[in-house]
């Protein structure tokens, strides 16, 4: 698949020390549940933030509202939003 862009925000881009990258995925990465057992195989707090769904967690595929089960394709720009703190 030709790559996708990731952004991160909030206290996600605090804890991954990361605010964007590119990523080429396999070709068996079809939606963003499956992009995010990737990102959460890179373990630390790559699986504490991709490991599990919680409801505080925002995601948009070009910046429309998604979920999980939205389908994801090249050029494609995902963000994942996440504020927890007070």
């Amino acid at each position: 698949m030709n790559p996708v862009t990731l952004l991160y925000f909030g206290d996600l881009m605090a804890q991954l020390g990361i605010g964007r990258e590119t990523l080429r995925l396999p070709s068996s990465v079809k939606d963003v549940g499956a992009l995010m057992k990737v990102l959460a195989m890179r373990g630390g707090d790559w699986q504490a933030a991709f490991g599990q769904p919680r409801a505080t967690l925002h995601i948009t595929i070009n910046k429309r509202d998604a979920d999980a089960a939205s389908a994801i394709a090249a050029g494609d720009e995902i963000a994942f939003i996440e504020s927890v703190s007070l």
